[in-house]
């Protein structure tokens, strides 16, 4: 059976989150470990954020970037990740999921980051997190679904947020590849 994984561009090359975000200098190992032992193949979706805004971006919340020319792009993007899905399936893929980055305003797939009177750095906390998608996933779910395409099974991994846990998130993530067996 070959499995597949969806992963956000940062979980496996935290060189591409905002500044000061990164909590390795690379891949977030034990997602890496966990797909592995799960016999996943992941693959690396692009960062729709990069490519919009590039590598000096400053740390924006959702309202900032759901902007119908933000999510033309994210449609430009999700049409490159439909061709690669379309071609796993072809291939057999049995299981696929999807891994988002909680928190996150674009990739986030239960909490994002939130606050129209947002305009600085993190430590503002003029944000707040809210249950719900970020733009980049929606977009993503939306031409999947377009294409006719399944949609996959998702969990957001928030190694961003308040309190995050590793053993916990962990554990969960190991709960939720299991899941698909």
């Amino acid at each position: 059976m070959t499995r597949v994984a969806l992963v956000s561009h940062c979980l496996l090359n935290q060189n591409a989150k905002v500044a000061e975000y990164a909590i390795c200098p690379g891949a977030v190992p034990w997602v890496l470990e966990e797909l592995k032992a799960a016999h996943y193949l992941p693959q690396q979706m692009p960062c729709p954020e990069m490519t919009f805004l590039g590598a000096g971006r400053w740390w924006q919340v959702r309202e900032q970037y759901d902007t119908p020319g933000y999510r033309r792009h994210c449609r430009h993007v999700a049409a490159t990740v439909a061709s690669v899905l379309k071609h796993n399936l072809r291939q057999g893929c049995e299981d696929l999921v999807l891994l988002g980055v909680d928190g996150s305003p674009s990739s986030g797939i239960g909490i994002t980051d939130s606050g129209p009177a947002w305009g600085g750095r993190p430590e503002a906390r003029e944000m707040a997190l809210v249950r719900g998608r970020g733009v980049w996933i929606g977009v993503l779910e939306q031409v999947l679904a377009e294409e006719g395409l399944p949609a996959p099974r998702s969990i957001g991994i928030g190694t961003e947020l308040p309190g995050y846990d590793e053993t916990a998130a962990r554990a969960a993530f190991r709960r939720f590849l299991a899941g698909g067996r």
